[in-house]
């Protein structure tokens, strides 16, 4: 008996092992570029508590596409690729534990329901009392309760799904509406800036105030959604090299910096030679800022009700747990109802794999790209400066060869 629970508890611990480990003798031209970022992770975190994957590799899937990514996404081989390197995969590193506790829990099924209760069969197909003469008590249950249950589960684990996802999505959608708002404000700025009304040393000075305001806006923000931990020491230096000094100290101090930043917008559009009502058609972008950054705020401070969250938590969990029992009479046609525990375990992975999705999609800014928005709203407005000043030395060569014709 001590022998064939063994080699049960072998197998069954292979896929485990097999999950966490990690090599450096892959082809990583032959895998995708996402399963090498997790196998360094993985290289990294060798000697961290398994707790900590789930946060440390947040950053990496801060993913932001592009055309060729477009393509390799589309690829006709996506499935095996995928296949090929599930555990690489970061799902089945975070439910791993949860995993081989209902996997162990139907090893005890399996031990005790061969080993003590009715006997096993050997290799030969020769049978074998069970330990002590046997007790005849059978651990299982009827599958009927699992499928009048399944629906229930179902809907649980969309609804959830579908809510975090919206969130995602919603969020995405504010900084969608922050980059459009950002680029709109230096646009409007700059190009109404009537020129010769100030010096070009002072209208270029308004200009660079009301980009790097606008910018400061979006960098603060990431800020504000990150940890300080990851941000705060890249986000010092980022302003210091790109702000006015005392405005890069006063906005550091600051107790809510998107706001000191959205306030430096509105002083750089106070303060250029704008009429009353084309100042009141940029602000409305600035307010448009102003509602982005409460759609974030709210979601970030306000997660799924932690009572729908939970009762889904333990509903797959019960579930999965007794799973087992429901299990253990629909694999009898295999050598002593074993089949019962790789196909727990793996129907444990991809519904706890679900659960584990919309937990990592309720807080949806530590997985958006928001440092290459960032990046991109810094480098649209820079743009839409310089393209006003070539505009304006493009009017003064024309002026300059009107008034040459003209005096001869």
């Amino acid at each position: 008996m001590l022998k064939l629970t063994s080699i049960v508890f072998a197998f069954m611990c292979t896929p485990s092992l097999v999950a966490f480990q990690t090599t450096s003798n892959h082809n990583h031209n032959s895998l995708s570029q996402l399963s090498s970022i997790q196998r360094d992770l993985s290289l990294r975190m060798a000697d961290s508590p398994l707790e900590s994957y789930s946060e440390s590799s947040r950053k990496f899937r801060r993913t932001f596409y592009t055309q060729p990514d477009w393509v390799k996404h589309r690829d006709s081989n996506r499935f095996l690729k995928n296949i090929r390197t599930t555990f690489d995969s970061g799902v089945i590193r975070q439910v791993a534990k949860e995993v081989a506790f209902v996997g162990a829990f139907a090893i005890f099924i399996f031990i005790w329901n061969n080993g003590l209760a009715t006997g096993w069969d050997d290799f030969q197909g020769v049978h074998h009392d069970a330990l002590f003469g046997g007790n005849g008590f059978e651990l299982k249950l009827p599958l009927t309760p699992f499928t009048l249950s399944s629906p229930a589960l179902a809907l649980l684990l969309v609804f959830r799904t579908n809510s975090s996802y919206g969130r995602w999505n919603e969020a995405r959608t504010a900084w969608g509406s922050i980059i459009n708002n950002s680029r709109s404000i230096v646009r409007m700025g700059c190009g109404w800036l009537e020129p010769g009304v100030v010096p070009r040393e002072e209208e270029r000075a308004m200009q660079e105030r009301l980009a790097n305001a606008v910018w400061s806006f979006s960098r603060s923000l990431t800020r504000h959604l990150l940890s300080e931990e990851e941000d705060e020491e890249a986000y010092r230096k980022d302003v210091m090299e790109r702000l006015n000094p005392v405005f890069a100290q006063d906005l550091i101090s600051a107790r809510h910096r998107p706001c000191r930043s959205m306030q430096e917008i509105t002083s750089a559009l106070r303060d250029m030679p704008l009429d009353t009502r084309k100042q009141m058609e940029v602000e409305k972008g600035v307010t448009a800022l102003c509602n982005a950054l409460g759609a974030c705020e709210r979601m970030f401070s306000s997660p799924v009700p932690l009572v729908y969250t939970r009762h889904t938590a333990r509903f797959v969990g019960f579930w999965l747990l007794l799973l087992p029992l429901g299990l253990w009479d629909p694999f009898a046609s295999s050598w002593n109802h074993w089949g019962m525990i790789p196909a727990v375990m793996m129907i444990s992975f991809f519904m706890l794999g679900v659960e584990e999705l919309s937990v990592q999609l309720e807080e949806p800014y530590s997985v958006l790209p928001m440092e290459k928005m960032t990046g991109g709203i810094g480098l649209s407005v820079a743009e839409h400066v310089d393209w006003r000043l070539e505009d304006d030395e493009r009017m003064m060569a024309q002026e300059l060869r009107e008034r040459t014709q003209f005096m001869y």
